[in-house]
């Protein structure tokens, strides 16, 4: 299969490779399968979640979260997302929350409890392809919108929509990520990368 996101576990040295229709589990170290998690149709992104042993798919192909053991890699569950269409995934510490990135019409960001797995919030983006999401562990979350080139910010407790920032010189922005320790946002685009303050865009 084709690979799309990947997730690294931290402090194990496994890998999470989405690869189309499951997910390998590698060990990063010694470059061998240690896993899979079968039939996630479509899936994109990973995201995992220590403190309740549980990992997360996004699987567009069927329109569904699958929750996982990260222990044992086996499949808890099958959550439904009806805004369909999902795409990256990330799990944002300050609200305890599994965030989806979706690319539905109009664009969606949909709220997750990763310990139960309920949906708590959605929140309407201005792109239909939103890619990745980035936390400030404040509560603002920032996400890539690919077509319009710009990220947009998003209250994590009520996730209502704050603003759009233009990223002119940064066409398809899709991966990000957030430094705490410089507070910038570091997304890539699809022939560079750019670094943004998070205050003011």
């Amino acid at each position: 299969g084709g690979t799309d996101y990947l997730t690294a576990e931290p402090g194990t040295g496994r890998i999470f490779v989405s690869r189309g229709s499951h997910v390998m589990v590698i060990d990063a170290n010694a470059g061998k399968v240690l896993g899979d998690i079968p039939e996630t149709p479509n899936t994109h992104g990973i995201a995992l979640v220590a403190k309740y042993n549980h990992g997360f798919t996004t699987n567009r192909g069927d329109s569904t979260l699958t929750m996982f053991d990260l222990t044992t890699l086996a499949a808890i569950r099958k959550i439904k997302i009806p805004a369909g269409g999902q795409d990256g995934i990330m799990y944002d510490d300050f609200t305890d929350r599994i965030i989806l990135t979706n690319h539905s019409n109009p664009g969606t960001a949909t709220a997750v409890d990763p310990n139960t797995g309920v949906i708590t919030g959605e929140a309407q983006l201005d792109d239909n392809s939103p890619e990745g999401a980035a936390s400030d562990g404040k509560g603002k979350l920032f996400v890539n919108l690919e077509r319009k080139n710009s990220i947009q910010v998003v209250d994590a407790k009520t996730m209502k929509a704050l603003g759009t920032w233009a990223l002119d010189s940064c066409d398809g922005p899709t991966g990000i990520a957030y430094d705490r320790t410089t507070d910038r946002i570091f997304t890539g685009c699809g022939k560079m990368s750019a670094v943004v303050n998070p205050a003011t865009g």
